[in-house]
């Protein structure tokens, strides 16, 4: 990538490519593209491009390829580690995709749809469900963000247990390489054993390797009946035994598993109108769901056998099974609004790891001993989507405390969370990908081999060093 920002010729060449209605140069329409949306990162750039196709993708690529320009690919800009914010050098256009929003195919048939990647992730779901089938991925932030930054940043969400991450409902891509040609591997196959995996080299790759701009993705049949439930547990350490308990009971029909210690419920008491739905204060939560397509599946029925067998066994202590679509939504809510609420404690230093779902509470009860022991009066904030052993672990700072203060702490207590997962086998990142925000981890948890591997895809796939520069490694 060059050193020195883009020239006017140039800047009015992919002017040219996008059309009036395909570009954005002054400062206050900018400003959405050039933050991310924890106001952690600030980045600069004199040019936002919005094409309108893949062909004018291909373009601006091949452009930028050839005058070294560096790229910025963008979705709805709702990840946060950084990773679609450009760097404060002025020098690398923003590429948005939000005007390719289209959906190209849906198969009901052979449960696949075609969609581009602008589109948003709560339209995708929708469209699905239209044509009465199911797209699984769902995350908080589905009403803005697009389906092209999900698979860029291999998003997790609330179904991964059921379901798999974003990259595992993925059959086929249309991906714009460095270079500016077009790799069309939009194959709806579920079987095609025709060498390399080429399109697992996009997904999770945060743009460092090319542009998605279009996916096939798989549906599922749409769940005709459900039951949902917020366990009491008496410690952490049943977690995973009540998770062992509804897969075996279920043949595996659990599509949530979602763990919230007792701070949670007093946050979420304290900042908003969602009570504690139970009448004795516990300390361990966990929300439940099981989904069938089947109209006979009786989970209501199945999942009171389940927390019988489970109160029996000491693995909870008091339950509530929603009695309705409200009051599922309702619980629901609870774990929704979680993080918007928890924002009311002020500053936080936060963490999103995976450990092997039986280490989940080994996992938590040391990260927990570690920060108060490192500052005390901190509050823990525990939380997430702990069926697939993705924990969102937060500390908060102490009541009172200053906030600039307490986040002076942030590098120390990060590296010390991140070693204990790491000595549960675990990952620095499970779902928000490395960005700009996570790159000194990557060099501290990675092997040497890894690196290497990685940066030998880069170097081969995108010698300029164009694509997302300074992002991932």
């Amino acid at each position: 990538m060059n050193d020195s920002p883009p020239t006017s010729e140039r800047l009015e060449r992919l002017k040219t490519i996008v059309g009036p209605k395909g570009y954005i140069d002054d400062a206050a329409g900018m400003a959405g593209y050039l933050n991310d949306t924890r106001d952690l990162f600030h980045g600069a750039s004199p040019l936002v491009l919005r094409p309108a196709d893949t062909e004018e993708v291909a373009a601006i690529v091949a452009t930028c390829h050839q005058a070294h320009i560096g790229i910025v690919p963008q979705g709805g800009n709702t990840g946060l580690v950084g990773g679609s914010v450009p760097s404060r050098s002025g020098q690398e256009v923003v590429l948005s995709l939000t005007r390719m929003n289209r959906l190209r195919d849906l198969d009901a048939i052979n449960y696949t749809m075609t969609v581009e990647a602008g589109c948003v992730l709560a339209e995708v779901q929708n469209a699905a469900r239209e044509a009465g089938r199911l797209f699984p991925l769902s995350l908080a932030a589905e009403g803005s963000c697009q389906i092209g930054g999900n698979l860029s940043t291999n998003a997790g969400g609330t179904a991964v247990l059921r379901y798999g991450n974003a990259k595992e409902l993925v059959l086929g891509l249309e991906v714009v390489l460095p270079n500016g040609e077009i790799w069309d591997g939009l194959r709806r196959l579920r079987k095609n054993n025709t060498g390399y995996d080429l399109k697992q080299l996009f997904l999770g790759a945060e743009g460092s390797l090319g542009i998605i701009t279009a996916a096939v993705l798989k549906l599922f049949p749409l769940p005709v009946d459900s039951a949902t439930a917020l366990v009491a547990m008496p410690g952490v350490e049943a977690a995973p035994r009540l998770l062992a308990m509804l897969r075996e009971a279920s043949g595996d029909a659990i599509s949530t598993f979602e763990y919230m210690q007792r701070a949670c419920l007093d946050i979420l008491a304290a900042h908003t109108d969602l009570g504690d739905p139970l009448d004795e204060v516990y300390q361990h939560y966990a929300l439940v769901e099981l989904t069938s397509s089947r109209r006979d599946a009786a989970l209501v029925a199945l999942l009171e056998r389940v927390l019988e067998s489970a109160f029996e066994e000491g693995v909870a202590q008091n339950a509530v099974i929603a009695s309705s679509g409200a009051q599922s939504e309702r619980l629901w809510q609870m774990r929704e609004t979680l993080p918007e609420a928890q924002k009311n404690l002020g500053a936080g230093i936060k963490h999103d790891v995976s450990v092997p779902v039986s280490r989940v509470p080994e996992f938590i009860l040391r990260a927990t001993r570690y920060c108060e022991d490192a500052i005390p009066g901190a509050r823990v904030v525990a939380f997430g989507h702990v069926g697939d052993g993705n924990v969102h672990f937060n500390l908060m700072q102490p009541e009172g405390a200053d906030p600039a203060v307490f986040l002076t702490h942030g590098e120390a207590i990060t590296t010390g969370v991140h070693d204990i997962a790491a000595e549960l086998d675990g990952s620095f990142s499970a779902e928000h990908g490395i960005g700009q925000l996570k790159k000194p981890d990557m060099q501290r948890y990675k092997s040497p081999i890894e690196l290497e591997l990685m940066r030998t895809l880069k170097r081969t796939l995108d010698p300029h060093n164009i694509m997302n520069p300074g992002k991932v490694l």
